[in-house]
C-alpha cells in the first residue's frame, strides 16, 4: 500500500500550556500557550510540511480542534507557519456541516471546526490542583488508577463554586487556584443544542463522547470529499481516545499510552474502507522522551515510582 492509498490524520496534542508548565491538572480550564508551546506548534508545522513534500502529498485542507484556547492557539500558529488561511467555526449536533464547508470553501479558506467533543478529559475536582499535591492526598495506587485506568474517574467538580466569576478569576474565595470558564458564557452554542457537558470523566467516557464525532464528522467528511488528510489538535486524553478507537487499543493497553505535547502523530487509514493501517510520530525520538515525562508528572524528580 502506497502513501497515496491512505487517508492521513495528522494528530497532535496542543503545545505546552501555562498550567502544563506548572504541573497542574488542567482539564477544561482555559490555559493559554507558553512561548515554548508556540514554538512547539511552529516546529510541528515544519515537520508536517517536510513529510508532505517528501511524500508528494498536499497539506491538510481541513482542521479540527477542541473548544479550549490552547488547541485553538496551537492550530492558529501551525497553519500560519504553513501559510494556510483558515476560519474557525464552533460546531454542535445542530450544525449543518455541509453548508459550513460550502460557505468556507467559497471564501477560499481552510475550515477549522471546533468541538467540545475533542476537549480534554474533565478532571472534576482535581482541576486546578497541582499533581504532586493530589498524589500525596490520594496515594500512588489510587492516583495512578484514576489518572491512567480506562475507567478511573476523579470526584465531580462543584460547579456552583467553580462557575463563580471573580474580578481576577483566580478562585481565591472558592478554594480553586484556577477555574474553568463559566459554562453559561463559553458554551452557549452547546447549551442551545441541549448538549450535556460533564462534571468529571473517565477515559472511557471521553471515548464515548468522541466516537460519534470521529465517525459522523471527521471520517464522513473525508469519505464524501475524497480527502487525503486532515489535522487535529487535541489533548492528551482526546488523542489517546482517537488512538483507542482507530487502532483498536485494548482497555488494558491504553493505560500505557502517553501523548507528548506538540509532536505530530500520523495515523494512516486505508482509503477504501477507512481501516487502520499504521501510526508513527514525525519526530519519534523526541516523542519517546517527552511521553515518559508525561507519565512521570506528579512524581518528584529522581524518585523511584515503583516503591
Amino acid at each position: 500500500m502506497t502513501v497515496g492509498d491512505t487517508f492521513k490524520l495528522f494528530i497532535l496534542r496542543h503545545g505546552q500550556s501555562e498550567l502544563n508548565s506548572e504541573n497542574i491538572f488542567c482539564g477544561w480550564i482555559d490555559a493559554k500557550l507558553t512561548e515554548k508551546g508556540k514554538s512547539q506548534a511552529r516546529h510541528s508545522a515544519k515537520l508536517i510540511k517536510q513529510y508532505s513534500d517528501t511524500n508528494n502529498i498536499p497539506l491538510p485542507q481541513i482542521g479540527y480542534t477542541s473548544r479550549l484556547v490552547r488547541t485553538e492557539q496551537t492550530m492558529d500558529v501551525l497553519l500560519e507557519e504553513l501559510e494556510l488561511g483558515h476560519q474557525n467555526h464552533i460546531i454542535t449536533t445542530d450544525t449543518d456541516i455541509n453548508e459550513e464547508l460550502h460557505d468556507i470553501g467559497l471564501r477560499g479558506q481552510i475550515p477549522v471546526f471546533q468541538t467540545w467533543r475533542l476537549n480534554e478529559r474533565h478532571y472534576g475536582s482535581w482541576q486546578g490542583q497541582r499533581k504532586p499535591k493530589v498524589l500525596k492526598e490520594y496515594g500512588k495506587e489510587k492516583y495512578m488508577y484514576i489518572r491512567r485506568d480506562y475507567n478511573g474517574k476523579p470526584p465531580k467538580v462543584d460547579l456552583n463554586l467553580e462557575m463563580v466569576q471573580e474580578e481576577n478569576d483566580q478562585g481565591s474565595s472558592t478554594g480553586y487556584d484556577f477555574k474553568e470558564p463559566n459554562r453559561r458564557l463559553k458554551y452557549v452554542s452547546e447549551e442551545n443544542a441541549n448538549e450535556l457537558l460533564p462534571e468529571s470523566e473517565s477515559l472511557c467516557e471521553v471515548v464515548n463522547r468522541l466516537r460519534p464525532f470521529l465517525n459522523d464528522v471527521i471520517l464522513s467528511i473525508a469519505r464524501k470529499n475524497n480527502q487525503e488528510s486532515c489535522v487535529i489538535v487535541g489533548h492528551g486524553s482526546s488523542v489517546r481516545s482517537l488512538l483507542k478507537i482507530l487502532e483498536g487499543v485494548s482497555d488494558e493497553d491504553i493505560k500505557d499510552v502517553d501523548i507528548p505535547n506538540g509532536i505530530p502523530l500520523v495515523i494512516e487509514l486505508d482509503r477504501s474502507n477507512f481501516k487502520f493501517v499504521r501510526k508513527f510520530y514525525l519526530d519519534p525520538e523526541s516523542a519517546k522522551v517527552n511521553a515518559q515525562m508525561v507519565r512521570d508528572e506528579g512524581f518528584e524528580k529522581n524518585s523511584c515510582r515503583n516503591v
